[in-house]
């Protein structure tokens, strides 16, 4: 009887040893069948290993008569080690899986909700740098010239401006959104800021057609936009380029770097919240390259599937 208890100490500390082995080098996320075949065949082969020191060597020691395949109970003795070792890996294998999935399930809840208040904050940041005083004062007063210097360029300002607050007001609560629809929405939006700096600010957006179908998250370029017109100089001797193109499934948004001596303080929630939106909705990064000329960041295009 202590015998048999000390081999069952003896096999489940081995298979929780060659269980933490193996998690090294097979994550049961990517390698899950694999992982549990090789398992499966690592604790048999440690459970025969056990069997011949606790079973076999101590007979030899002893002069006992070696187990022989004519020996029934010897054999039903052998059968039930391995199937009880194959209890014992299924048992442990379910609570592992039963484990991993609870903190799965609890990480996408955290996730889920850290997202919605990310969100949130998006949003409002959003909502506020489009109904901001500021923003509201330059396009009325942008639209107050146009109206008595060009009629119909103030209505055609009237129906931009719309579509911006339109646009935010439908899609903020939007995961994904079309890269043609993004693109909609940043025309107007630039619309509105070319008759504000007129050749101040330069923009180019070269995006194939063929890529319109695929996906980004909502708001995102125009609030790269937003800051690039923030902290860097706009003016007649410092003109600012704004350059929007596709570079490996990436959208990239690019500026030259003219900061401005007091600009107006960053609330660094644009950013951070692009960055963890990206985060939440795929394994791609949002990438962020700065130097002494240029600022880039390049947002994952996402194809309908992802």
């Amino acid at each position: 009887m202590l015998n048999t208890a000390l081999m069952v100490n003896v096999i489940l500390e081995g298979t929780r040893r060659i269980a933490k082995r193996l998690s090294k080098k097979y994550d049961w996320r990517e390698y899950g069948l694999r992982r549990f075949v090789y398992e499966w065949i690592a604790v048999q082969m440690y459970i025969l290993l056990v069997m011949v020191l606790f079973e076999v060597l101590p007979r030899l020691i002893l002069g006992l008569t070696f187990y022989n395949l004519t020996d029934v109970e010897a054999v039903q003795n052998i059968k039930e080690v391995f199937v009880f070792g194959s209890i014992i890996l299924l048992f442990v294998h379910f609570i592992r899986s039963g484990i991993y999935f609870y903190n799965q399930w609890h990480r996408y809840l955290m996730q889920a909700e850290k997202l919605k208040k990310e969100t949130i904050k998006v949003q409002f940041e959003s909502l506020k740098q489009q109904v901001n005083p500021h923003f509201l004062f330059n396009s009325l007063n942008a639209l107050s010239s146009l109206i008595y210097k060009d009629q119909d360029m103030a209505a055609k300002f009237v129906e931009q401006l719309s579509k911006v607050y339109r646009y935010v007001l439908e899609h903020k609560d939007k995961e994904l959104v079309s890269l043609h629809t993004e693109l909609d929405f940043i025309y107007s939006y630039l619309f509105l800021l070319k008759i504000r700096f007129r050749e101040n600010l330069r923009v180019n957006v070269n995006v194939p057609d063929h890529l319109l179908n695929h996906q980004v998250a909502p708001l995102t370029m125009q609030l790269l936009m937003e800051n690039a017109i923030k902290h860097n100089i706009v003016s007649r001797d410092e003109p600012l380029f704004i350059d929007v193109f596709i570079e490996d499934d990436y959208i990239i948004i690019k500026n030259n770097l003219q900061l401005r001596e007091s600009r107006e303080e960053s609330t660094g929630v644009g950013l951070k919240n692009i960055i963890n939106r990206y985060k939440f909705i795929t394994d791609k990064k949002v990438d962020v390259e700065v130097t002494e000329k240029t600022f880039i960041a390049k947002l994952p295009l996402l194809n309908n599937a992802a």
